[in-house]
């Protein structure tokens, strides 16, 4: 198994997991995801090509996980804490996870992992 597909694979237990502990009894499985991924080196403003001792995982996940990870982890940031200002821009933190709700592009979350330790780290940045 590559270390992409092992990044994937922590990632979305690590989500499942905690999803998982908080389901109502009509719950019936697993749900697909949308989103996208980017592997790099250094930091998320550097994005240098990986190598194997340094190696993180940046995950955008959007649509309805994106909104009910969004209304799990609030309240919104204060507005001068957010990434934006724009008038109907909302955003919430918690650990590195980060999501923003915009009226005209809906719900996205952000999150890394850093593949080298196995520990989560940002996945977006302002």
């Amino acid at each position: 198994m590559n270390t992409h597909t092992v990044g994937m694979v922590v990632a979305l237990a690590f989500f499942s997991l905690a999803q998982a502990a908080e389901q109502d009894p009509e719950w019936d499985g697993t749900q697909p995801l949308k989103g996208h991924y980017q592997v790099y080196g250094g930091t998320l403003s550097e994005k240098l090509p990986p190598t194997p001792k340094d190696r993180k995982v940046a995950f955008v996940f959007k649509g309805l996980f994106a909104k009910d990870l969004f209304n799990q982890i609030g309240p919104d940031v204060k507005k001068e804490d957010a990434c934006s200002s724009a008038t109907n821009y909302r955003e919430r933190r918690r650990g590195d996870v980060d999501c923003v709700y915009t009226k005209d592009s809906g719900y996205s979350c952000y999150f890394g992992l850093d593949v080298t330790t196995g520990k989560s780290t940002y996945g977006a940045i302002c």
